[in-house]
């Protein structure tokens, strides 16, 4: 098992200095990824980060550690300025970026930034948008209509460091979601769910795969919640325990689904960063093979 730093982009996370203390302590306890939250408002309020420039920043202040949305709701932007973004990412950071793909689920910071559209024509553009992204990031030159996106002599450069692409991990559990994940992703994270359909959803996935003829390895993560996908109103984070069992019950559980990545929401006190990694590191991490 490995583990993922999940870092809140909400009221309360946005002091950018300590955060960087507390990611970098993260890095040195041995996670294998840092992931923020792709929002421009949550139903907690407005305040929020730009996640790009925050894990530019991160970049700046790490060596290791992979940087990552979970996740980057696609129809939020223009799908080629984001492919831009992230391949700026990908080479500042020396290739460490991964692309966390959704197709949005807040209406009102959509409402506000950009274009709120019913669920299946989300889901439309966040298919067509990832494959405009795919083609700017191997191909010279792009000429693309779509339904919804255009690029006409597109040209992308410099090209991100990781090749073909940086990996896409997808944060979708719908059957037309999951079917694309499985054809173009390297990963999936879901939050708000059963180990029992964790399991059943990435078998799924591998089925889908198989029937593609794709071998190539597909990594199963998790936003860890302490709380069924079915008690999302009493939701509460395992993060606010001090009992290192729940964690590790969780990790057992999940892992036995088909997790290799089980992603901590970091839902402590801003102030207590740094000592709670180490607490996080010496009580769980070590003791988890």
């Amino acid at each position: 098992m490995k583990f993922i730093f999940i870092y809140p982009n909400m009221p309360g996370y946005c002091d950018v200095s300590k955060a960087a203390d507390t990611v970098e302590e993260a890095e040195q306890a041995g996670f294998d990824t840092l992931l923020h939250w792709d929002h421009y408002g949550l139903p907690s309020g407005p305040e929020t980060l730009d996640c790009w420039l925050f894990l530019s920043y991160m970049a700046a202040r790490t060596s290791r550690i992979r940087l990552g949305t979970c996740v980057t709701p696609i129809p939020f932007r223009p799908p080629a300025q984001l492919a831009k973004i992230v391949s700026t990412l990908d080479v500042a950071s020396g290739g460490r970026v991964i692309l966390g793909v959704g197709a949005g689920w807040h209406q009102p910071e959509f409402d506000a930034y950009s274009q709120w559209d019913r669920d299946g024509i989300r889901v439309s553009k966040t298919i067509e948008g990832v494959r405009l992204m795919l083609r700017l990031w191997q191909e010279e030159k792009v000429d693309f209509e779509g339904e919804f996106y255009r690029s006409i002599a597109g040209e992308l450069e410099p090209k991100t460091v990781q090749k073909p692409h940086p990996k896409l991990w997808f944060g979708v559990q719908g059957p037309k979601m999951l079917r694309f994940a499985a054809e173009v992703g390297h990963g999936w994270i879901p939050t708000l769910i059963s180990p029992e359909v964790y399991k059943t959803k990435m078998d799924i996935l591998k089925g889908h795969r198989k029937e593609m003829g794709i071998t190539a390895p597909f990594e199963g993560g998790l936003q860890l919640f302490n709380a069924p996908a079915d008690d999302v109103d009493n939701l509460t984070y395992y993060n606010n325990t001090t009992d290192p069992k729940k964690y590790l019950q969780a990790i057992d559980e999940y892992g036995a689904a088909g997790c290799d990545y089980m992603g901590i929401v970091w839902s402590f006190p801003v102030e207590d960063g740094v000592s709670r990694v180490k607490w996080f590191q010496r009580e769980v991490m070590s003791r988890v093979s």
